[in-house]
């Protein structure tokens, strides 16, 4: 960390890596670690390289360059930061900030989670040109992106202090990681989470509710995360630490205790039809409390006498106008010695298995409080979903000890690493489709929305994305009520998403290890194609999938040959195409000539135990093509501690013949098959003499128009 004297001021460079900067702004040269996302542990800003990094920053003639671009630094009030750019320079992010376009030149955008309108902002930018631009406050602010002036990229806000984090990667994939290793990598659900989460008209009870659970397996509707909506309280939206079942709705007798509620009531059907049932929630809590219990930083550790200011922290004072001219701390609901999650794990002890952080009050403003940090809603408003995911998924993991499936419609800079997000109450429809894409972009990738069940195309969309959602409401959109067209496009895209389920889940795995999100914009695979610069409407899921919705017109298939899922035909890459939609479905789904698809079939539900038999669907190409199969026990935590298996399958058409290769499976983990069948598909249009499995030519078959064959792991190793 070095100090630089700075105009009137002085700026702080602090080299958390070689390939990010870190640079402070204020009136004097003292700077000590103030941000609350890094003393509450959520970022990590400690300092790991010297000056010898890819991020140069100088002082040059009284003119600062950093990255070796030219920019200014304000901070009377507030603080302001420009930077010159390239004229051709293009740039993505800022999360849930925008749901109008994917590249912001020539926009502005507000950072400041906002009901509808903006839920989950991301105060992150990725240029074309290798560079990301990151301010770590969580103040209200800006960022004009060559609106003002063509050439300027600016951040600026009326309160708090200059945190900015210039980085540096080779691709988009390099400058998400860069990122993420600053605010956190992303998360891997629960197996489970990757299916489908139902959430039930708001009236419902335990009867109607277990009928509803009960008609999804009779009719054969995969199904596996049953939601509660505010009724399930005894009062409704109960934001205290008393909440109770709702006595009429959710009748538990008086006498019984956790484990016979768990044994005995309603619970056990749930439980053995292999549901996980999700508990609405509303927070008001001042969640303060127990970030400062925690902090990896202690306000103690810090200098009272900090920057511009002196400011007092977890005083026992109450500042209390009945005018509201200034904060009030003190709020009817917080037991201040009591952490949030502590009253939810007697449900948890019950059954319940996920929660569903609704807005509610999480993401309104607070403009007469002082939170027991000392903060105002200035600096708290969007940290407060950030904590509040933080603190149920550290709740939930630390009492159980299993992956938790938390689900929020607020957020900001770091909540992937915490919990999955749904687009809030806006619905299916093309902006959450944009929304979702913006955050990608911006390192989080467990998203989803509202699913529009009205029509083929928002069931087509629902169905295809990290993970999917159906929100009932006040309203009557069970899928057995439908109409029998609407009712079948359903159920067919339902099944075919839990038969992608081992694909899913190795791409959630991939963009937990290896960065890329599994619904991206097709910028990020072919970032030089200037046809994909701002296509809002198309993305891939996983490696081999794309993925059209809310089609207008024309659709663009990038370089590659194309495979159309529903009828089979192939389409020529770098092409514009008038796409008609086939009857019965909602889009357009392309597979990646060279994919391989590991499936599954027949599926209500996901499994306890792990997979012990694929279909792999091989599409092969000439050029050599690969897939990692992912797999673990589903549940538990020990997948960060590297316990899992990873089978790693290719694929290659030469002339005539098929050379397929799949490796053992590397790792161990607790309930691992000991063999693992491989039913191998092969779907081309080209003549197949001869298949080659692991240099062993095999006898196969032609069926339904495809190459068929069977092998297990252990037959194809003892040859």
């Amino acid at each position: 960390m070095e100090t630089l004297k700075y105009r009137n001021g002085y700026i702080c460079v602090s080299y958390l890596s070689k390939n990010a900067v870190r640079i402070r702004a204020g009136s004097r040269d003292r700077f000590t670690e103030n941000n609350p996302c890094a003393r509450y542990g959520i970022y990590d800003m400690s300092e790991n390289s010297g000056r010898d990094g890819s991020v140069a920053c100088s002082i040059e003639g009284g003119v600062l360059f950093v990255n070796g671009m030219k920019t200014e630094i304000s901070f009377k009030k507030g603080f302001g930061y420009s930077i010159q750019v390239d004229k051709d320079e293009r740039f993505y992010g800022l999360g849930d900030a925008d749901r109008s376009t994917l590249e912001k030149r020539g926009t502005e955008h507000l950072i400041w989670v906002e009901n509808v309108k903006c839920y989950i902002p991301f105060p992150v930018l990725l240029s074309s040109k290798g560079w990301g631009i990151f301010s770590c406050t969580t103040y209200k602010q800006k960022f004009d992106i060559c609106k003002k002036d063509s050439d300027t990229l600016s951040v600026y806000a009326n309160n708090g202090p200059c945190d900015i984090v210039i980085f540096t990667g080779r691709g988009y994939r390099d400058l998400i990681k860069e990122f993420r290793r600053i605010t956190g990598f992303a998360r891997l659900l629960p197996k489970y989470a990757y299916g489908l989460s139902y959430v039930a008209n708001q009236k419902i009870d335990a009867f109607n509710m277990i009928n509803e659970m009960y008609t999804f397996r009779k009719e054969g509707i995969p199904c596996d995360v049953y939601g509660l909506e505010p009724e399930w309280m005894e009062h409704r939206y109960d934001a205290t630490v008393d909440k109770k079942m709702n006595p009429v709705k959710f009748y538990i007798p008086y006498w019984m205790d956790v484990n016979c509620i768990h044994d005995n009531t309603f619970f056990r059907p749930i439980r053995e039809m292999n549901y996980k049932l999700s508990l609405w929630l509303c927070c008001n809590y001042d969640l303060s409390y127990e970030e400062e219990r925690n902090a990896v930083i202690p306000k103690a550790d810090i200098a009272e006498d900090i920057g511009d200011g002196n400011t007092e922290y977890l005083k026992d004072r109450i500042w209390d106008d009945p005018n509201l001219s200034a904060p009030q701390r003190m709020d009817k609901l917080t037991v201040k010695d009591q952490p949030w999650f502590e009253h939810l794990k007697k449900f948890v002890d019950m059954g319940a298995s996920a929660f569903k952080l609704d807005g509610a009050w999480q993401i309104e403003m607070h403009p007469d409080r002082l939170y027991g940090n000392g903060m105002t809603d200035d600096e708290m408003h969007n940290l407060y979903p950030l904590i509040y995911a933080k603190q149920m998924s550290d709740g939930f993991e630390g009492h159980t000890g299993r992956r938790a499936l938390v689900y929020s419609s607020g957020g900001f800079a770091g909540i992937q690493q915490y919990v999955a997000t749904w687009a809030g109450d806006t619905g299916g429809g093309p902006k959450p489709l944009v929304s979702m894409l913006n955050l990608a972009m911006s390192g989080h990738v467990n998203t989803t929305c509202d699913m529009d069940t009205h029509n083929a195309t928002g069931i087509h969309f629902g169905f295809l994305q990290p993970w999917s959602q159906q929100c009932n409401w006040d309203y009557w959109n069970q899928p057995w009520l439908f109409d029998q067209k609407l009712k079948d496009t359903y159920i067919y895209y339902d099944r075919l998403r839990y038969s992608l389920l081992p694909y899913l889940y190795s791409a959630a795995y991939e963009a937990y290890a290896d960065v890329t999100p599994i619904m991206r914009p097709l910028i990020y695979d072919w970032p030089n194609d200037k046809k994909v610069v701002n296509i809002l409407n198309e993305y891939m899921l996983g490696k081999y999938l794309l993925v059209a919705s809310y089609i207008t017109g024309k659709i663009y298939l990038p370089k590659g040959t194309w495979i159309d899922w529903f009828t089979g035909e192939e389409f020529t890459g770098s092409r514009y195409y008038d796409y008609i939609i086939p009857e019965g479905k909602g889009g357009a789904l392309f597979i990646l000539k060279g994919a391989i698809l590991p499936k599954v079939y027949g599926l209500l539900s996901v499994p306890q135990e792990a997979f012990s038999k694929y279909i792999l669907e091989c599409y092969p190409d000439e050029k050599k093509s690969s897939f990692t199969i992912y797999e673990d026990d589903g549940i538990s935590l020990e997948y960060k501690d590297g316990r899992r298996t990873e089978a790693h399958v290719t694929c290659q058409k030469k002339g005539d013949r098929v050379w397929i290769t799949i490796s053992r499976r590397k790792g161990d983990f607790n309930g691992k098959p000991k063999d693992v069948r491989y039913d191998i598909r092969i779907i081309t249009n080209d003549t197949i003499e001869n298949v080659t499995v692991n240099g062993i030519v095999c006898d196969f078959k032609y069926d339904n128009g495809a190459i068929t064959l069977n092998i297990t792991e252990n037959e194809i190793y003892k040859r």
